[in-house]
């Protein structure tokens, strides 16, 4: 384990200072930002020392009822791995322990967390009763301590409402709270007085495209003039993190080598093998959410904290519930495994453009992480509806020439598993990629620092009776009474955000992850014609305005 010790002005960790904190004592205390009234169940004003490998427990004994939101008032020189004790006020032998973790800062930091009461597959579905909190230290060298104060909230995670969006210009986004506060809905609400509309084409392929109406002679059948342009499908989907740790073994054997045992998935192989550690914002194979740790939200920012699920969960699934000879496995594994990592995303629009910092940091303390194999990273991954099938990428040697626009365009991709099929930007030297219409109209994103881009898609075909084209209300997310939400309905079985069709694109990073140690990068989606937004991510490289140093956080 290697100490990293930084000032924590990420994380949702408010760097503040709090001076003249009261003693232990039932006292309102004003939330520092969003207005939030916090009740303090413990206060101190104690500095302690804890030694490699040693912990301090703190008896809390408050109940606290409905109140799930935790804030932590603190300051620590080494990493801490923390948890919360709490029991059933109406069932006190039902303890439950929930863990966190808290970064080394040499100021004092504010941490917040939802108890995990706000998802099916949660822990804390009931009232409490807060007993302790144990802070141990996880580093190699001793940690000077000051806890000063312990407070709750009611505040809640949104039941009906969340997918929470902000819109400035022309350009509406949302995050989805269900799935660990994936990027789910990018809207282009208008163009030069146009708006952007999905339909069917008289060909019979389902087209975006500017400025259709019902009354259109190109349109057979006319959707929606409110297009999500993020393909939902699943909880794979969105665009999202997605990490990788080759721990555990191998595909073939799950050895618990690193500290850490594999579970199967059936994602990539219908045989199902022994997948590797996969924290997935979005949630796991069998469509286990994420748990939401924190968010805020602004007039055009939202900001998001998530733990996240372990990707490989092939026999948690539904299709196993009702198999005697898998029923113990189904049992053990259907609420899936809650990674012990931290995803963090701020969403921004400026200039009618989406600015995104992206941040994990995994502390389940695995061991031997130098002798692991590095891993792809997605970062992020890219999931856009089916329409958009036009891949296209800068490739030439005239580098951000704008008057140079031969580019790769490539619309008959295939799944991005097989080399036949997919297409690898082995060189990108603009670092941006797009998918766009047959008008070269889509979603583009500019990613500094990445190595090759990997694309494809599920279909090539955006033909209306191919079943993958066809499949909205088929989608857990297009269900109104399951995973809807706040999200828009299917206007009919070919909404594209919905179906199981996607044009895909993964900027990969090969690394071996750290633990304790933060990994951060920063990406710009614009959703234009491709020499328009060329032009705009032109003038960001040119004021460097993206640094992702954060990518080489894992070097060794």
């Amino acid at each position: 384990m290697k100490k990293k010790l930084c000032c924590l002005v990420l994380a949702g960790l408010s760097a503040f200072g709090m001076l003249g904190l009261s003693a232990c004592g039932e006292e309102e205390q004003p939330a520092p930002t969003g207005g939030i009234s916090f009740t303090s169940v413990y206060s101190s004003t104690d500095t302690f020392t804890l030694n490699p490998g040693e912990e301090k427990k703190i008896s809390i004994n408050k109940d606290i009822t409905g109140k799930n939101y935790m804030r932590l008032i603190m300051n620590s020189t080494c990493n801490l791995y923390g948890t919360f004790e709490y029991c059933d006020v109406s069932d006190p032998v039902h303890v439950v322990e929930e863990n966190f973790y808290i970064e080394p800062s040499n100021k004092q930091i504010e941490f917040k967390q939802f108890l995990d009461s706000y998802r099916e597959n949660g822990v804390g579905l009931f009232d409490k009763k807060m007993l302790s909190v144990t802070l141990k230290n996880v580093d190699n060298e001793s940690a000077t301590v000051k806890l000063g104060d312990f407070s709750v909230a009611d505040r809640d995670v949104p039941e009906f409402e969340k997918e929470i969006y902000i819109e400035s210009g022309d350009l509406k986004v949302g995050a989805d709270l269900a799935m660990g506060g994936t990027l789910s809905y990018l809207e282009r609400t208008n163009y030069a007085g146009a708006k952007i509309a999905e339909y069917i084409g008289l060909d019979g392929n389902v087209t975006i495209g500017l400025g259709i109406d019902e009354t259109s002679g190109i349109c057979k059948e006319f959707l929606s003039d409110s297009v999500n342009l993020i393909n939902i499908h699943d909880a794979g989907r969105e665009i999202q993190q997605s990490y990788y740790a080759d721990v555990g073994g191998g595909m073939e054997e799950a050895t618990g080598a690193n500290g850490y045992q594999r579970y199967i998935s059936f994602t990539a192989d219908s045989n199902g093998y022994y997948w590797p550690y996969n924290p997935v914002q979005g949630g796991d194979e069998a469509c286990n959410v994420s748990q939401i740790i924190d968010y805020e939200i602004t007039d055009n920012q939202i900001y998001v904290k998530t733990r996240a699920m372990d990707w490989a969960n092939g026999y948690g699934k539904d299709e196993y519930k009702l198999k005697p000879s898998y029923k113990d496995l189904y049992n053990a594994q259907k609420d899936g495994r809650t990674t012990k990592s931290y995803i963090e995303n701020w969403y921004e629009i400026k200039d009618n453009k989406l600015f995104v910092t992206n941040r994990f940091i995994d502390w389940n303390g695995f061991t031997d992480m130098d002798d692991i194999r590095s891993h792809n990273l997605e970062i992020p991954a890219t999931y856009i509806v089916h329409p958009l099938n036009k891949y296209v990428c800068y490739e030439g040697k005239n580098a951000w020439n704008l008057e140079d626009t031969n580019f790769v365009e490539r619309a008959d991709l295939g799944f991005w598993t097989s080399a036949a099929t997919s297409y690898r930007s082995t060189q990108h030297p603009e670092d941006w990629f797009a998918w766009v219409n047959e008008s070269n109209f889509g979603v583009g994103v500019y990613i500094p620092g990445a190595g090759n881009y990997v694309s494809g898609r599920v279909e090539t075909s955006k033909e209306s009776g191919v079943s993958a084209n066809a499949g909205a209300y088929h989608s857990k997310m297009g269900k109104a009474d399951e995973f809807l939400y706040n999200k828009p309905a299917p206007t009919s079985k070919y909404t594209s955000c919905y179906v199981s069709n996607t044009s895909y694109t993964a900027p990969v990073v090969t690394v071996k992850m750290k633990e304790y140690v933060a990994l951060s990068y920063s990406y710009v989606v614009a959703v234009d014609f491709v020499e328009n937004f060329r032009a705009e991510f032109k003038q960001l490289h040119d004021s460097g305005a993206i640094d992702n140093s954060g990518l080489k956080a894992w070097d060794y």
